[in-house]
């Protein structure tokens, strides 16, 4: 089968690589469709953090698929179910895992970083990490769990109270996502600081109240930098209420810095919440989500290309014009 595989030197190939056989406790999937997003290009230039990638890295991370096999000792869920799946891999026995904190996992695996992403036309997965996903799910939404979940994660740590008024530093993928999460906590308001005005009908999809390109001087409760942009993580310490709360979602890039006045987070009484991955408890509240019909994120899937197609793709990701969302690779 062929595997969309990097070496982290700035390009990446469709490889012929062995089918993989399910072992004993997985299942064997063949990939729907995979996103990609900015993470993708780090591991592909070689400029992220290399903690967490395993060269030569096979990439999809983000992705759902449909169950075609079984290995030794597991009988669901049935074949054909549409599955998406937790992308940290736990061990269950360290005390990260042991208290919940499974995105903490202290030997660190995930799918598309250390072990074969879902950019292939099949993949071996735990069966115990393994989410259904209804047949209300469109696959644009299945395909978006993972960063959905990540976004849960964040959200479990921040907790937006109702009323809040939000601001959302972004318009990518991630800042979309947030806003319609944002959005089934009742706030007040949500306003969107993207780079192109173009972004506005998808971010009024999302949930936004409220476009900008300009930032203004508006105080918010919660701000969520979801751009990476540490000028603009910066600026965020003097938009917040006092006892406000700075989510920090976008990442910059490997050790990069931000300046921060000191004075105003102690005496504003700021929180300031990183936060990494997605635990099991974010998996599972996500796709309950989904199943239910509290979230859609169909909307957000504006563009797809055939896996063999991929490199359009990734053009597409680094220059597409706006309105644009998620960029997805049809595979099976």
């Amino acid at each position: 089968m062929k595997s969309l595989i990097t070496t982290g030197d700035g390009s990446a190939k469709l490889v012929e690589v062995a089918d993989p056989v399910a072992g004993p406790g997985e299942l064997l999937v063949a990939p729907i469709a995979a996103g990609i997003c900015g993470t993708d290009l780090e591991i592909i230039s070689g400029h992220g953090d290399p903690a967490f990638v395993k060269y030569p890295a096979s990439l999809g991370h983000e992705w759902a698929g449909k169950v075609i096999g079984y290995g030794a000792g597991v009988s669901e869920p049935a074949i054909g179910s549409r599955v998406v799946v937790t992308g940290i891999i736990p061990c269950q026995e360290c005390f990260e895992c042991k208290n919940g904190d499974t995105n903490r996992c202290l030997i660190y695996d995930e799918i598309g970083f250390t072990r074969p992403g879902a950019a292939a036309y099949l993949i071996t997965v735990p069966a115990r990490l393994a989410h259904v996903v209804g047949d209300s799910v469109s696959d644009e939404s299945a395909v978006l769990a993972e960063p959905t979940a990540v976004v849960t994660q964040a959200f479990m740590k921040a907790d937006p109270k109702a009323g809040s008024k939000i601001l959302i530093i972004g318009d990518g993928s991630i800042a979309l996502i947030s806003a319609t999460m944002a959005k089934t906590y009742k706030p007040k308001l949500i306003h969107m600081l993207g780079l192109k005005a173009g972004q506005n009908e998808i971010a009024k999809a999302a949930g936004v109240d409220l476009f900008l390109t300009e930032a203004t001087a508006e105080k918010y409760d919660l701000i969520i930098e979801a751009a990476g942009a540490p000028t603009r993580i910066s600026a965020a310490i003097g938009q917040l209420v006092r006892g406000g709360t700075l989510l920090l979602l976008g990442y910059p890039g490997h050790q990069k810095t931000a300046a921060l006045v000191i004075d105003d987070v102690i005496n504003g009484d700021l929180n300031i919440i990183g936060s990494f991955g997605s635990s099991l408890a974010a998996w599972e509240k996500t796709v309950a989500m989904f199943n239910s019909g509290e979230l859609d994120l169909g909307y957000l899937v504006t563009h797809k290309f055939k896996l063999s197609d991929f490199s359009e793709a990734i053009t597409a990701l680094e220059s597409a014009p706006a309105p644009r969302g998620k960029i997805a690779l049809i595979i099976n």
